[in-house]
């Protein structure tokens, strides 16, 4: 089990050792390594969405499933455009050693005020923080194994699309957010045109909704992190478009990546 002590004393000796870099022992011998990265789920609507991240906390569990104390990460906080960080693009926050043994079970986030986001009319509009993440965003069943000499790399999966709600003519900020190793579950990648569609990418499953957009001419669309199953895909067109959409479903193995074929799908005019 892990103590507030033990950490405490852990990860104070790691912050000496990597700065003097002549301690006795190796700060990394029989360690994990982990590493915490964001990335988002995007949406149609939005042009830009800025979260002013200030803290990391996670939660480690020993083997047996008792949890320890929470752990502030060596994290210096910063301003994220997440949609800047789709179709598996992240961006690093965290890369330190942690004790090795148990896994990491929820993660902990903390805002700063200066959130905002720029609409597709170039409109900047501030995002206030809903009541719900006042004090933090709690993300449970991240299920991410800390093994000696391994790097557990995490990623926190921030779906823009339903972050973001109107309440008496202001905006909230209410993040919706999972979070996975990098090893988890399988990848969906395609490719969809014309771009006069202006297509949005929807898949479901069992209740869990993701949202990108294609990127390129090539109208390239990519999800990670996906649990191994059937997904249903919705390739949505602008209704001004006079696109049709187009519906099928898909098979997620794990460790692989599943190439949508036809490579483009075409939208076809109504």
């Amino acid at each position: 089990m892990y103590t507030k002590q033990m950490l405490s004393v852990l990860l104070i000796s790691l912050t000496t050792l990597v700065f003097l870099s002549c301690g006795k022992e190796d700060v990394s011998e029989n360690a994990a390594r982990l590493r915490i990265k964001l990335t988002d789920a995007a949406t149609p609507v939005l042009k830009e969405i800025y979260l002013n991240m200030e803290t990391i906390e996670v939660l480690p569990v020993d083997s047996a499933g008792i949890a320890g104390e929470w752990v502030l990460l060596d994290f210096t906080g910063g301003e994220y455009n997440l949609l800047k960080l789709m179709n598996g693009r992240t961006v690093q926050l965290v890369d330190q050693y942690f004790p090795a043994g148990g896994k990491i079970d929820k993660i902990r986030l903390s805002f700063g005020d200066n959130n905002r986001m720029v609409t597709i009319t170039d409109q900047p509009i501030p995002l206030q923080k809903a009541p719900t993440i006042t004090e933090y965003l709690l993300i449970h069943d991240v299920d991410a194994s800390l093994a000696a000499n391994i790097i557990t790399s995490i990623v926190i999966d921030i779906n823009a699309a339903l972050s973001v709600r109107e309440s008496n003519g202001s905006y909230l900020l209410d993040p919706r957010a999972r979070a996975f190793p990098e090893t988890f579950g399988g990848s969906l990648k395609g490719y969809v045109l014309p771009p006069e569609a202006s297509p949005v990418v929807l898949i479901t499953r069992e209740g869990d909704s993701l949202i990108t957009l294609p990127e390129g001419t090539d109208g390239m669309f990519l999800f990670t992190g996906l649990q191994e199953g059937a997904w249903k895909i919705h390739l949505l067109a602008d209704p001004a478009s006079l696109y049709r959409d187009t519906i099928f479903t898909d098979t997620i193995e794990q460790g692989r990546v599943r190439e949508i074929r036809p490579r483009p799908i075409r939208l076809v005019q109504q």
